[in-house]
């Protein structure tokens, strides 16, 4: 008998869908690497997009899982319904339903992260109104409120909600922990999505220079005082105004990081006592922030988070949903690996270029001996594999990398390639067997969901990838993991003897991560990075790019 065919759909934020068959993942991805909008909201005409860019979406759906948060496109619920019905092929007695915001969160977490008894934490700015969340939880029947935070406790399949943080969304009084860091990050920077940059900033701070208090964590939920309160009204923090230094930007930025993952340690401290379990799983957008992650896990806490923790991750909440509480059937998703992206059929990289004189194609006898040498000699080098991963990191088949042994790598990827702030880090591939000894790690980091502290001995020696605290946003590679990369990793370290190459996403400024091979030619051609290699194949430049390590000549 066929499995069901499902398709689970994130209607806001981050809009994305995903496909399963059955508890089997088949394809997801976001709607931004289609529509190249950053961010992208979930909006009606979205299925025509997905199925003009995706074959795999043409297909009869038995199920079709949605998720709403506070976004009041909901009430244009029968539009985007009838758009499914006149879009979509359905089979006999198939249904479209609902389910609410944190709720897809927790199945986008808790069924791929193989612990079978754990707490789970979603924590964001806010999820669904309390009048859309079908299911019971304690203090049930207020209304006018939102969730912000939600704690669960999941064993043998079934799922009970131990606490919600409600907030009525009144902007003079925000609370809960993803309020409280979004209203900060909007202290330094404009738009969505900054929340990185504050992270980054932090590093160059002292938390101690601002006088303001910790969070008040009660029963999960936590309160934000009201010095804090005042210092969001302030305009006089923004990056790029002149009314306060840069030092004292980061030492705002220091403390308000300072205070949120104390009071994340406080909430994991109470929802594991409360639970008598130390598995957790955590979604949401605050999961994302990865310095905080760290000092959960250095509290002994096993914790999962999925690589797509925001809102984009919750179309395959939605999906898993379907499978285990619609049709009754075992989730059949572990989590290991993120490339879950379109197939793309590499070979048509050679028609393509057709369209490009001033790029030329090479099939090396050893693919992976000659990028090592591109790498050594200093230049850089972005990698396109098929399946994008999905989720805000690219994690190897979308990515740019580099020797993470010269300082000037970090100015050449920010400035020249990315165009963005001179102090946000760039990440590092670390081989897996390798990880504890260039850091203070132990266990796998395979999402880029975690930092860690170099040992003594390498500090300052690998100046792109060290952050201002010698601190880095660690991906941790084994074969299983990525087999090219790792392949890359381990010639690259028979040369050189560092088992670490940098890593950060494949995009210009302001641009989203690429996703087609059109995409990934029109990238590179007028970007200044030295090759695309697009296994088995190699893209070089006829009129060559400046080598970096030009601008320095010592590997500091």
């Amino acid at each position: 008998m066929a499995l069901p065919s499902i398709l689970g759909i994130n209607r806001t934020q981050d809009a994305s869908i995903s496909i399963f068959e059955g508890g089997r993942h088949v394809m997801s991805i976001h709607k931004e690497r289609l529509s190249k909008r950053k961010h992208h909201w979930g909006r009606l005409k979205d299925i025509g997009l997905y199925k003009e860019h995706v074959p795999a979406v043409n297909r009869p759906y038995d199920l079709v899982v949605e998720c709403w948060s506070a976004d009041e496109e909901i009430q244009k619920k029968e539009q985007y319904h009838e758009e499914l019905r006149t879009e979509l092929d359905f089979t006999p007695n198939s249904r479209i339903i609902e389910i609410s915001h944190h709720l897809s969160h927790l199945y986008s977490a808790w069924p791929p992260s193989g612990f079978k008894e754990c707490a789970v934490m979603i924590i964001d700015s806010v999820g669904s109104p309390v009048e859309h969340i079908k299911y019971d939880y304690p203090g049930k029947g207020k209304t006018g409120l939102f969730e912000v935070a939600s704690y669960y406790y999941c064993k043998d399949g079934e799922v009970k909600c131990i606490q919600k943080q409600l907030h009525d969304r009144n902007p003079e009084e925000p609370n809960g922990l993803g309020n409280f860091y979004y209203k900060l990050t909007e202290c330094f920077f404009e738009g969505e999505g900054s929340e990185g940059k504050v992270m980054g900033l932090a590093a160059y701070g002292d938390p101690s220079k601002l006088d303001l208090p910790e969070l008040i964590v009660e029963e999960g939920a936590a309160l934000i005082p009201d010095a804090w309160r005042e210092m969001f009204k302030s305009w006089d923090y923004a990056y790029k105004q002149d009314q306060k230094t840069f030092q004292e930007k980061a030492d705002l930025a220091a403390r308000g990081q300072d205070v949120f993952e104390k009071a994340l340690i406080k909430i994991a401290d109470w929802l594991s006592e409360k639970t008598g379990t130390k598995d957790i799983a955590y979604a949401g957008g605050c999961a994302l922030n990865c310095v905080a992650n760290s000092k959960v896990l250095e509290q002994g806490y096993n914790l999962f988070i999925p690589p797509a923790p925001h809102d984009g991750g919750t179309s395959v909440g939605c999906a898993i949903y379907g499978a285990m509480e619609y049709f009754k059937l075992q989730n059949a998703f572990n989590w290991r690996t993120d490339y879950l992206g379109p197939d793309v059929n590499i070979e048509e990289v050679t028609k393509l270029l057709a369209d490009y004189p001033g790029l030329s194609l090479h099939k090396p006898d050893d693919i992976l001996e000659e990028c090592a040498n591109h790498l050594v000699k200093g230049e850089i080098l972005c990698v396109y594999q098929s399946n994008s991963e999905f989720g805000p990191r690219a994690l190897g088949n979308r990515s740019i990398v580099a020797d993470t042994r010269y300082a000037v790598h970090k100015f050449w990827i920010n400035t020249f390639v990315k165009g963005r702030e001179w102090f946000r880090p760039i990440a590092p591939f670390v081989l897996q067997e390798d990880v504890n000894k260039y850091f203070h790690f132990d266990g796998r980091s395979p999402f880029m969901l975690f930092t860690a502290y170099l040992r003594d001995a390498y500090k300052n020696k690998f100046p792109t990838i060290e952050h201002n605290d010698f601190s880095a946003r660690i991906q941790t590679v084994s074969e299983e993991d990525n087999p090219f990369i790792y392949e890359l990793i381990k010639s690259f370290k028979e040369k050189t003897g560092v088992g670490i190459i940098t890593n950060t996403s494949f995009n210009g400024k302001n641009e989203t991560i690429v996703e087609t091979l059109t995409d990934t030619l029109n990238c590179y051609a007028r970007l200044p990075i030295h090759y695309l290699v697009v296994p088995p194949y190699i893209i070089s430049k006829k009129t060559p790019v400046s080598n970096p390590l030009q601008l320095s000549s010592s590997p500091v």
